[in-house]
């Protein structure tokens, strides 16, 4: 039975907005310490900053976060990797946290972290309760909860939102039949890196019949343009396109990774002029919209910003599609040191998704 005093302090923390609405761990200084060791930081080090709220995030902030969110000191160098990606500028933690799309903060891990830490990458992949899954999704969800609120000034406003603010995180399975998910950003095989992204909730796709890699994909392709999809207005943001085990065995039969790309791309359209009677797309549009009268118009500019991930359980035919924010052009990415220590110097190295 926990002491009194513990349940003290959890009731505290609700008290002074220390929680995402679920009982946090206390940080008490005996479970922060070891948390920073692993971590790699001295404790007073400045690990990031939020320039536009004059924010300066310390190391024990971030430890003490890890321990609130139930980690494991085993998973430093993974949540070091998180930390510097989600501080990165241009991921606009602040903006993630108060847009009127609610959207989350996903964390994708790949390479062999998932075997060696026990990340869950079959059954219920997009919702794993396993615990490196639900704590590493859940300290990505309440550093944007309590940095990108910068300090308490700022408050969300998504409209909807999702569950996935609570924590939203996804394991490739360590065996691939495409190269690995970090691939598509220019690492190399057998890396392991994490990579975070402003996204909405998962859509999705049933189909149990199809018999063709083309069809999966045009089903796939469907799902995307719908005609509520946020992106068809600003074009910048991607999606992750999650491949589940029977229908990536027939993509990844007649397909490689680009050409099922160049294949989305070309098939989520919509015509202009629907989306303009829709109210889609203004009538009234401005340049940088880029938008054509009389076009076919596409989700996004480049088509490799569909990214591609294998995962989850076979058996059943599914897959899912994820959504980036519309207003987020830069999904940042950060490889795993092993080695983590208060001299680490990590590659710094960002990927621009514009």
């Amino acid at each position: 039975m926990a002491s009194l005093d513990v349940i003290t302090d959890i009731e505290n923390c609700f008290a002074g907005g220390w929680s995402d609405g679920l009982p946090v761990i206390p940080p008490y200084d005996s479970l922060v310490t070891p948390m920073l060791d692993a971590l790699g930081w001295d404790r007073a080090e400045v690990v990031g900053t939020i320039a536009t709220q004059s924010l300066q995030i310390r190391a024990e902030q971030i430890a003490a976060t890890a321990v609130m969110a139930g980690c494991e000191t085993a998973y430093g160098p993974v949540l070091r990797a998180v930390t510097e990606a989600l501080l990165t500028p241009k991921f606009n933690l602040s903006g993630i946290q108060v847009t009127t799309g609610g959207v989350s903060a996903l964390v994708v891990v790949s390479g062999s972290v998932a075997a060696r830490l026990g990340f869950a990458h079959t059954a219920n992949a997009l919702g794993a309760n396993a615990r490196p899954n639900a704590t590493v999704g859940r300290f990505a969800q309440l550093v944007r909860l309590f940095c990108g609120s910068g300090g308490g000034g700022l408050q969300e406003h998504g409209t909807v939102g999702h569950p996935g603010r609570i924590s939203f995180c996804v394991a490739e399975h360590p065996e691939t039949t495409w190269p690995d998910f970090h691939t598509q950003f220019g690492y190399e095989p057998g890396a392991d890196a994490v990579s975070v992204m402003a996204a909405e909730g998962p859509n999705s796709v049933n189909n149990h019949y199809a018999d063709s890699g083309v069809v999966i994909l045009e089903t796939i392709a469907s799902c995307l343009a719908h005609l509520g999809s946020t992106n068809f207005y600003y074009r910048n943001a991607g999606y992750l396109i999650v491949l589940a085990p029977d229908h990536a065995a027939l993509v990844t039969a007649e397909f490689t990774r680009e050409e099922a790309q160049q294949f989305l791309h070309g098939r989520a359209v919509r015509p202009t002029e629907e989306l303009i009677r829709m109210g889609r797309v203004p009538v009234d549009f401005r340049p940088e919209l880029d938008v054509h009268r009389g076009t076919m118009r596409t989700l996004n500019r480049r088509p490799e910003r569909f990214h591609f991930i294998e995962t989850g359980a076979p058996g059943g035919k599914f897959s899912a599609v994820i959504p980036y924010w519309a207003g987020n052009r830069y999904d940042i990415h950060r490889p795993v040191d092993w080695s983590v220590s208060g001299q680490y110097q990590g590659n710094q190295e960002e990927t621009d998704a514009r």
